[in-house]
């Protein structure tokens, strides 16, 4: 997650309220699928996070958008090579195109997921 800044103040999904800045805009933790979440620690938090552990927390965060960036990647790049092969694209080519085996590319264009276990 990056903290970036929007103009969504007021909407109501994955945005806890802050404070009226007199601007129309607001500084928010943003993930690449959506979800924006407030900087500060909500005051309703039964147990307050230390510094430590926000660090541990911010960690998590930004792995977790990592793995779907890398879910979403995964999906493009069996996706192309899916419409190469459909296409009449040579197996070989798609595989060197893609930096994968032939064998892989021949599983994936018969409906396997071999990207799906990558990583």
């Amino acid at each position: 997650m990056t903290l970036r800044e929007t103009s969504y103040r007021g909407s109501s999904y994955g945005l806890v309220p802050q404070p009226d800045t007199g601007f129309d805009v607001e500084l928010v933790w943003a993930c690449t699928c959506g979800f924006q979440l407030s900087p500060a620690e909500p005051k309703q938090l039964a147990h307050p996070l230390s510094p430590a552990l926000l660090r541990v927390a911010a960690a998590a965060a930004d792995l977790e958008s990592l793995q779907w960036q890398f879910d979403q990647r995964t999906d493009d790049l069996e996706s192309a090579v899916r419409q190469a092969a459909h296409a009449g694209v040579a197996i070989t080519d798609i595989a060197e195109a893609a930096q994968l085996r032939p064998a892989d590319v021949q599983q994936l264009t018969a409906g396997g997921h071999p990207l799906a276990d990558v990583g």
